[in-house]
């Protein structure tokens, strides 16, 4: 499995537990956890784009 695919599965989980917190009503938490989930997602695409690369 590449590194990317790792860390695309790593970030969804993560926006699944911000959706869950979002839905428990867990609001300043849930918030953190899904604007973490996208920085992950988004650090995805620039070590996608590295893989591309070489």
């Amino acid at each position: 499995m590449r590194k990317s695919t790792i860390i695309l599965i790593i970030g969804l989980v993560i926006l699944a537990v911000g959706a869950g917190l979002s839905v428990a009503k867990i609001e300043p938490w849930a918030n953190y956890v899904l604007i973490a989930g996208a920085i992950v997602v988004i650090i995805r695409g620039f070590v996608r784009t590295h893989e591309k690369d070489e």
